[in-house]
């Protein structure tokens, strides 16, 4: 009996860290990659450069995938801690976002705005980094496009916080029948929105930055958890390699066959591309999270599991890193033609590597101890 309680308060799966590691990757890549029309681009790779292109845009539903492993990990603690405890903690759960969220987020807008102080910096990126401090990020880039400091991929934080204001509420109060009617109103105002966004014929960035759009992939991860129900996949290797397979082949078609990103001099798909664009990008996200769970620990490297436990500062230091290695190498001169284009990808992501693994143990250790004190389900490793 006292091991099914220990069971029934812990909820740690590695594989989902692994998940994480390869969300990190792909928004890695979609940074790294050219994604837009490129002269030097297309006289290496001839007819070949329009997949790259798609390919690098498709790695941006790396986020997405982040969103609906957030949305599904977030609601399987929250109706475990219900189950467990009667009811859900909301207090307990703020205290434990704002301890794993903020102290990071936060430096990085520190770091960032030293950024924009700095000669060559950009003073109007402190408005940004206004924005992005109350979690209005998301809705300040939609309006006046992607910031160029390394901050401009926290955004996406702005969403998350968003999607944490509702959350705890919905688990407390409404049963999984319910629970399934919001996620389903979710979706519909999100193709709602995307119907919108096509007819006015909206950019490519308003469109991703939109807290509205993104909510699908929350909602899609809600329902993958409220469907398993607890349970883990029982499935073969072979068919959850067939489900990696399916879930790239769905981002790259929407990013191929259905331009749902687009230049900014490239013409809107139109509403009904966008709709079914988002949601093969949502299909994807749920296809992935399908293939990893349940899979046996002997397959998971230990170093892909330790990189996806500090994947967020992995994220919050990527463009940093970037940065740096742009000014150490003078990026204008890594072209895609010149081995210094791959040299600078590699360094890159070593250098984001060290400052992740550093910031994990001195800067956020301290705050997850705390973080630890309010868990009711404990989800960090042993």
């Amino acid at each position: 009996m006292a091991a099914l309680e220990r069971s029934a308060s812990r909820y740690y799966r590695p594989e989902l860290d692994a998940v994480r590691l390869l969300a990190f990757i792909l928004v890695f890549l979609s940074h790294e990659l050219p994604s837009d029309p490129d002269s030097r681009v297309d006289s290496v790779l001839k007819g070949f450069a329009p997949i790259v292109y798609a390919t690098s845009k498709a790695c941006g539903f790396g986020l997405s995938l982040f969103f609906a492993l957030s949305a599904f990990l977030i609601c399987e603690l929250l109706l475990r801690e219900r189950a467990t405890a009667g009811t859900v903690g909301v207090k307990q759960f703020y205290i434990r976002r704002i301890l794993r969220i903020w102290p990071l987020y936060y430096l990085g807008l520190a770091i960032g705005v030293a950024v924009a102080l700095l000669p060559g910096g950009h003073r109007v990126d402190i408005a940004y980094m206004g924005w992005f401090s109350i979690f209005m990020g998301g809705w300040y880039s939609s309006i006046h496009g992607a910031t160029s400091n390394p901050t401009g991929p926290l955004w996406s934080i702005s969403v998350e916080e968003q999607f944490y204001l509702l959350a705890p509420w919905i688990v407390k109060y409404l049963n999984r029948k319910l629970v399934r009617g919001f996620c389903t109103l979710v979706v519909l105002v999100a193709n709602a929105c995307l119907y919108y966004l096509g007819k006015v014929e909206a950019s490519d960035l308003a469109i991703w930055f939109n807290s509205f759009v993104q909510f699908e992939c929350f909602a899609a991860g809600i329902l993958l958890c409220l469907v398993l129900r607890g349970r883990l996949p029982r499935i073969p290797l072979w068919q959850r390699l067939i489900m990696l397979a399916g879930a790239c082949s769905c981002w790259f078609y929407a990013c191929y066959g259905l331009h749902v990103h687009f230049a900014n001099y490239e013409k809107s798909p139109g509403s009904w591309p966008l709709i079914g664009g988002y949601a093969l990008a949502a299909l994807g996200c749920v296809l992935t999270l399908v293939a990893f769970l349940g899979v046996s620990p002997r397959l998971l490297p230990g170093w892909a599991v330790y990189l996806g436990r500090i994947s967020y500062g992995l994220y919050v230091y990527h463009r940093f890193a970037a940065y740096l290695t742009g000014k150490l190498l003078i990026g204008h001169l890594a072209s895609f033609k010149s081995p210094i284009y791959l040299l600078k990808g590699v360094l890159a992501l070593g250098l984001t590597v060290l400052m992740a693994a550093l910031s994990y143990r001195y800067f956020e250790t301290p705050f997850l101890k705390m973080k630890k004190r309010h868990s009711v389900i404990e989800s960090q490793p042993v």
